[in-house]
């Protein structure tokens, strides 16, 4: 995949203002946010009961999925990487985080209209390293106009 290497070495993001994907606004005021540490991209990682993550839905292109491998890999604490599963009725594909090939495999073993052809990630982070105390929060109405208007300037 083109581009790896310009990426940011923490959040994998390639613009510093990727992300929310959607509902920017509305989730930077009502959600906790990851902040990386290199960039400054914020990226939402509420979690809603085991799981119930953003980083953890389909995602429909590798790029969106990267630009919350992070957070996954926050959340499980461990590497993650992003597999291709494809639907057996529509042929739509997707693309989704998981720390390792068992998580997958029991996705599969439970959704038996999707499957990974291949059952190797078509991204592989190279190595989970923990955020500082201060990179998870919420943020302040300074902070969440700040961001809104450098995303604005993008």
């Amino acid at each position: 995949m083109g581009g790896i290497e310009l990426r940011c070495p923490e959040c994998y993001s390639e613009e510093s203002r990727a992300t929310p994907l959607r509902g920017a606004e509305d989730c930077l005021r009502n959600h906790r946010q990851y902040i990386c540490s290199v960039c400054g991209r914020h990226v939402c990682i509420d979690l809603k009961g085991k799981r119930r993550a953003r980083c953890f839905f389909p995602f429909s292109s590798l790029e969106d999925a990267l630009l919350y491998l992070k957070c996954a890999e926050i959340i499980s604490g461990s590497s993650c990487n992003i597999y291709e599963i494809t639907d057996k009725k529509s042929g739509r594909k997707s693309f989704k985080i998981y720390p390792d090939l068992g998580e997958l495999k029991d996705y599969l073993k439970k959704n038996k209209q999707k499957y990974c052809d291949t059952m190797e990630p078509v991204f592989i982070s190279k190595g989970h390293q923990p955020v500082e105390e201060g990179q998870i929060k919420y943020l302040s109405g300074e902070e969440i106009e700040s961001y809104l208007e450098e995303m604005k300037s993008i």
